[in-house]
């Protein structure tokens, strides 16, 4: 599904001429302007319930250079993301697509530039609006007017590229990263090499008034790593990948259809932070013997971030590896010294954190790799190693009670604690009323809410009456229900592969 109703029937050059400076090179004040006339445009486009519009020329000293199309490029993007649009926005072509143009002229008076937008009725070309903005010029506005036809402050590629001929980029350290221009003609794709210098997590972008689309694989065996459509601002592509140090990765960037041609540019970049992590440089972290005495380190993400943290554990055992917090984590474990990954969690800790239990080797050498579930989470979280507790898993008093005979009695009012001694561990436990209401039945974690239990209840032949997985807190299973005065059965068992605590069962009215 294309996230844009857009008719691209000419293409417009881009706005990456500014972002290939040096330092801050931002043209704030133009950007502020467009959107202020994209809102105006806006506003009158829903009054005369115009139905295509078409965005057409913006001549500046009666010609159309970069700066120009820079302009439109800007123009075309504002107006085609305003909220509640239900017009279609034309980038470039003929008049004759269309019911409204939207054209003007950009001057320059001193330091002042000066922009004159008209919307005009393509029926009888009577103009319906007429708009006007300014902003001061600065360096990076008279870089754009000196640039001439070129494409302005990028590196332009010539010649074609394919799988075993790739254009060699480097990779950036900022979202300022240079960028390489090219043109797409129908059919053709474009090859980039990327070899990254550093671990990190590496976002591959175009710039341009075209619709792309991306894929990035490994070089060396041929494998598709990921594919993107609309991910960047408007209809281009964008991938954002964990990458390794010396691994070859290769961009290969298309037109969405094969029709689709145009200028382009393309950019990649791993940002580089103070105090930032890799596999080889991690953060050393003691693993706790238990959760009661382990140690949470705070951090916190960027967008784009990863935070490596080195674990060693002194014995063999079921580690548990979570977040805390109220950012989207998402955790990666490895093996630090052969770098294959172990296992991967989203959700499995409370709410949006992600938790990892896994059996680890005294001595052995690994490494959690958490980021943001998406590119663009940021915030802090709490990271946490720990063995469980000691003797947690043991049967307790009430076995056996791993069949409905052998359950065992509760009475209304009272909580039990109780274990699962294994992951399959079931537990059968029966309880009588004598008198009809709502009686509520829960199991949860004796340490804490993350003790996944599922219970069911019967009746007193052992038909199902009704079940529950997370209905209480965290992932603890509760029943509340109008009961019949009578005999009952309750099966209470466990989701986790090794439960690390021991779980409360309580009955009450």
């Amino acid at each position: 599904m294309k996230k844009l109703l857009v008719l691209i029937a000419a293409l417009f050059l881009f706005a990456g001429a500014v972002y290939a400076q040096e330092g801050d090179n931002t043209v704030q004040q133009m950007d502020d302007a467009v959107r202020s006339l994209a809102r105006n445009i806006h506003a009158k486009l829903l009054e005369v319930r115009a139905d295509k519009v078409l965005i057409g020329q913006f001549t500046f000293n009666e010609s159309v250079p970069v700066f120009s199309t820079y302009w439109v490029n800007q123009l075309i993007v504002e107006v085609t993301n305003t909220p509640r649009r239900n017009y279609t926005v034309i980038a470039g072509g003929s008049a004759s697509d269309a019911t409204w143009t939207i054209v003007g002229e950009i001057v320059q008076v001193v330091d002042v530039i000066r922009v004159y937008t008209r919307l005009v009725r393509v029926s009888d070309r009577a103009i319906e609006g007429s708009f006007f903005t300014s902003f001061q010029r600065n360096e990076h506005i008279n870089n754009l007017i000196a640039a001439g036809s070129g494409m302005g402050g990028g590196i332009t590629a010539a010649g074609t590229s394919n799988w075993d001929s790739p254009f060699t980029y480097t990779i950036g350290s900022a979202p300022t990263a240079p960028l390489l221009n090219r043109t797409l003609t129908e059919g053709a794709e474009d090859f980039f090499l990327l070899v990254p210098d550093r671990d990190g997590r590496l976002t591959v972008e175009t710039v341009s008034g075209i619709d792309t689309y991306m894929h990035l694989y490994n070089y060396d065996n041929g494998e598709e790593l990921a594919q993107d459509d609309d991910s960047g601002q408007g209809l281009n592509a964008r991938i954002v990948y964990n990458v390794r140090s010396g691994t070859r990765y290769l961009a290969v960037v298309r037109g969405f259809r094969s029709s689709v041609t145009g200028p382009y540019s393309f950019r990649a970049f791993i940002i580089v932070r103070e105090g930032a992590t890799s596999f080889n440089n991690p953060l050393v972290y003691e693993i706790g013997a238990n959760e009661s005495s382990v140690i949470t380190v705070n951090r916190t993400l960027q967008e784009g971030d990863n935070d490596h943290f080195l674990l060693v554990p002194t014995r063999d055992g079921r580690l548990t590896i979570e977040t805390t917090g109220r950012i989207d984590t998402y955790l990666e474990l490895y093996n630090a010294d052969t770098e294959e990954l172990l296992d991967e969690d989203d959700d499995s800790g409370q709410s949006y954190n992600a938790r990892i239990r896994y059996n680890v080797r005294a001595g052995s050498r690994y490494i959690a790799l958490v980021r943001g579930y998406s590119n663009n989470v940021r915030g802090g979280y709490g990271f946490k190693a720990f063995f469980p507790g000691q003797g947690l898993q043991q049967p307790d008093e009430f076995e056996p009670d791993d069949e409905p005979a052998q359950a065992k009695p509760i009475a209304v009012g009272e909580s039990q604690r109780r274990t699962f001694h294994s992951g399959d561990d079931v537990d059968w436990v029966r309880f009588q009323i004598t008198r009809a209401g709502r009686y509520i039945i829960s199991a949860r974690g004796e340490n804490n809410n993350r003790l996944d239990t599922y219970l069911e209840l019967y009746d007193s032949n052992l038909n199902l009456i009704a079940e529950d997985d997370d209905g209480g807190d965290g992932l603890s299973a509760r029943l509340s229900l109008q009961l019949a005065a009578g005999t009952y059965f309750i099966k209470v068992w466990c989701l986790d592969d090794e439960p690390d605590q021991a779980y409360v069962l309580s009955l009450t009215q």
